[in-house]
């Protein structure tokens, strides 16, 4: 589709991610200026923004984990040998296969754990070796010893594939655990099954729309740093106040990284719009006259199953009119928003 002479044909992230922009997109999308030489997506993540559509001829996705980097090098640059290792990802007798052979990716959880132990406790062979003693040690019964034992040598397969193949298997592990994990958060199995066609599907899509699209792997203030100039957009979904530890694998972003990050993004000569959760400490750190805060409220997703009326409070924060470009210049009345807005004034997803 063409939105404001700017070709925006998008798809949907190949990998669920906690703090995910896809229910907030209808807004971000409208509110990215045009003519703009390049867009940086600081905070990568899932991609849901960067696969939403193209928005400058130079456009940067970033992130500060390495096993999304990689995945996201591994989808624009080996789609193919993803695609082989995953949709066959473990053929009847337990192995590691090429050839896709499964329709349906069977999420069982001796594969999902096998997953687990090469991905988080392998980076050594010493390593490696030391989890699965400790599992033997802990496991009671024969029967208990057993399991652990065929779960290791699950674990063994994929480990030597590794050792041949670091990127791929790298990429190809995050995806399963991704897929398969209790609320994408890589670490506890959820008991479903993923269905590889679909999976397969949204990793050609998401390889077809990063062909125009840079990956790279640096801390937030650098890339803000490298990039600012008058013809740059940053788009920052940074991880949200108190929601930090969400995060695994890479540092945790405390209140200094939040103040470090406002600071850097005053001075900038670029565009700026930041995602964040409606908080007082944002509403403090984004104080200064120079921002435009529009206010939305959203399903609570954390929070669905069990207080199906839940709503999530979050801030949109530019130093530009959001709400002019929001809006279309008075070309919408309230009749036709009347239903987006509350009277507050707050944007309603």
């Amino acid at each position: 589709s063409i939105m404001g002479g700017i070709l925006t044909t998008g798809c949907e992230p190949p990998i669920p991610w906690i703090g995910g922009k896809t229910i907030l997109l209808p807004v971000i999308k409208r509110i990215i200026p045009e003519g703009q030489n390049k867009f940086v997506d600081v905070f990568g993540g899932g991609g849901s923004v960067s696969l939403s559509g193209k928005y400058a001829p130079i456009q940067i996705y970033n992130d500060y984990n390495q096993h999304l980097t990689n995945f996201y090098t591994i989808i624009k640059t080996r789609c193919r040998d993803l695609v082989n290792a995953f949709a066959g990802a473990f053929g009847k007798d337990g192995k590691l296969v090429e050839e896709i052979e499964q329709r349906i990716f069977a999420n069982i959880r001796d594969q999902f754990n096998a997953c687990c132990l090469v991905f988080y406790r392998a980076d050594t062979f010493e390593e490696f070796y030391d989890s699965i003693l400790k599992m033997l040690n802990k496991a009671g019964s024969i029967q208990d010893k057993q399991h652990v034992w065929m779960n290791s040598m699950l674990a063994w397969e994929l480990y030597k594939r590794r050792e041949k193949d670091p990127e791929l298997f790298d990429a190809l592990m995050f995806l399963i655990l991704m897929k398969c994990s209790f609320s994408a958060t890589g670490k506890s199995w959820a008991c479903k099954c993923t269905n590889a066609e679909t999976a397969i599907h949204l990793i050609n899509d998401a390889s077809r729309v990063f062909q125009h699209i840079a990956v790279d792997n640096r801390d937030c203030l650098d890339i803000i740093r490298l990039h600012d100039s008058p013809t740059t957009i940053f788009y920052c979904d940074p991880p949200y106040y108190m929601a930090e530890k969400c995060y695994s694998g890479v540092p945790l972003f405390g209140d200094m990284m939040h103040k470090a990050l406002h600071d850097a993004l005053l001075k900038c000569k670029a565009k700026v719009i930041i995602s964040y959760n409606e908080c007082d400490f944002i509403d403090e750190l984004y104080s200064e006259d120079k921002w435009f805060i529009m206010r939305l409220d959203r399903p609570h997703s954390m929070l669905l199953h069990s207080n199906p009326g839940a709503v999530y409070h979050e801030v949109i924060i530019a130093n530009f009119d959001i709400f002019e470009m929001y809006y279309g210049n008075g070309q919408l009345t309230l009749m036709d928003m009347s239903d987006t807005i509350n009277e507050e004034g707050r944007i309603i997803l």
